[in-house]
């Protein structure tokens, strides 16, 4: 917490009240509501999608902020004022950023969100390198430019809020490792969550539930020498996030004035990402096919249907989720069983998630007349049997078909 008079509440692990804040949250944890000044009548509301990502501020003075993400979660784009800033990404790295006046981009240190150079204009004879000096955490103290000048200077406060900016020749939103700083709110973009560097805590609880320990808004165990980049694991901040490879050398107490906590190693971090992002990708698609009546997309080829599911609707016409024996409805095999010329289901709920996507868009940029072809999806996407052979076989094609209201109703892989 930062130096703010008065008294300090907390219940469940959520901030209630500190000094003469007032906090709100919702049913799921999620701060929706700050109260300040005479009578709390300085109000800033934050609003959600369901996937529990920030999409909106309104603040006291009624400015409005808005926020768009992929189908990954990253933020793509960020509207304030009516002036729309667009975000791009490498991975879990923001390479850059884009609104009609300016362009960015942001290079790092090979294997880390310690940033580098921060590239400033348009085109390669516009554009001109500032570079950053870096704590031991990896937080830009200065930028300075080709003469060596200092043009971006700054002292933080122990969780990353700004104390002092010293020089401000040119604005550095770059903050903690994987923090950008939203100037219209104060808040720092942290991938997966939003931080709040005057109270040191997450505006919304850890995805990962009590995974992440007891208090699910906690940024790091010590501010001094830990960070997350990405708003769910935590990690020493001075070897720039690496995965500690020695059981002899553990991450410890002396150096960090912490004691020594277990740490995900790098393919155990990703792993957790992954399964988050496979749970957002299947809410998605369950939420979206529960909308659209006759949708069977995730119920007939989702990632969650085994492979031996497909073999025995290929063979029984058994649905792989009710079980319930599909039949010709019309004509002389009226109530006999209907196996489909092949039973196919996705590899991953992302991957059937950005068939529907990139279908949709194909929809609204050509029209009906195209997005029934198959579409190659650029890798594996898919695995199930043929009829008549009983072939096995994995795909790369995907087909969306929609309905008379351009809704998408199925989406399979396609042999």
């Amino acid at each position: 917490m930062q130096d703010r008079p008065g008294p300090d509440i907390v219940a469940g692990n959520r901030l209630m009240i500190q000094g003469d804040h007032h906090y709100d949250y919702d049913a799921f944890g999620n701060l929706i509501r700050q109260r300040r000044g005479k009578g709390h009548q300085l109000v800033t509301e934050y609003r959600y999608d369901c996937q529990h990502r920030l999409i909106g501020i309104t603040q006291p003075n009624g400015q409005t902020a808005s926020y768009r993400y992929d189908p990954f979660g990253r933020r793509i784009s960020k509207t304030v004022n009516d002036i729309t800033t667009e975000f791009f990404w490498q991975g879990d790295k923001l390479i850059a950023e884009h609104h009609a006046d300016r362009h960015r981009s942001y290079i790092y240190e090979p294997d880390s969100f310690r940033p580098l150079v921060l590239l400033e204009g348009f085109g390669p004879t516009e554009t001109k390198p500032f570079h950053y000096q870096l704590d031991h955490l990896g937080t830009p103290q200065e930028l300075t430019n080709p003469e060596g000048e200092i043009v971006w200077s700054a002292h933080y406060r122990a969780y990353g809020e700004i104390a002092r900016l010293d020089v401000r020749k040119i604005d550095n939103p770059l903050r903690f490792q994987g923090q950008y700083f939203d100037a219209e709110s104060g808040l720092h973009y942290n991938r997966h969550r939003y931080y709040n560097p005057d109270i040191g805590r997450y505006l919304t609880p850890d995805p990962v539930k009590l995974a992440a320990g007891i208090n699910a808004y906690r940024y790091v165990p010590n501010p001094t020498g830990w960070v997350d980049p990405l708003g769910l694991n935590t990690c020493p901040g001075t070897d720039g996030c690496k995965p500690n490879n020695s059981a002899q050398n553990p991450i410890a107490g002396v150096e960090h004035g912490e004691p020594a906590l277990p740490q995900l190693g790098r393919a155990q971090r990703q792993a957790r990402i992954n399964e988050l992002g496979e749970a957002n990708a299947h809410r998605r698609l369950s939420e979206l096919e529960r909308s659209i009546p006759g949708a069977h997309f995730l119920e007939k080829h989702g990632a969650q249907t085994s492979l031996e599911s497909q073999l025995e609707r290929v063979i029984t016409a058994r649905n792989p989720t009710t079980g319930e024996i599909e039949t010709f409805t019309r004509g002389r095999n009226a109530g006999q069983p209907r196996p489909p010329s092949a039973a196919t289901h996705f590899l991953s709920h992302r991957d059937q998630l950005n068939a529907i996507d990139r279908a949709i868009l194909i929809f609204k940029l050509n029209g009906r007349a195209d997005i029934q072809a198959p579409m190659d999806m650029g890798k594996i996407i898919g695995e199930g049997y043929k009829r008549d052979s009983l072939e096995y076989g994995k795909q790369r094609k995907a087909i969306v078909y929609f309905n008379s209201n351009g809704k998408p109703i199925t989406a399979f892989t396609e042999f």
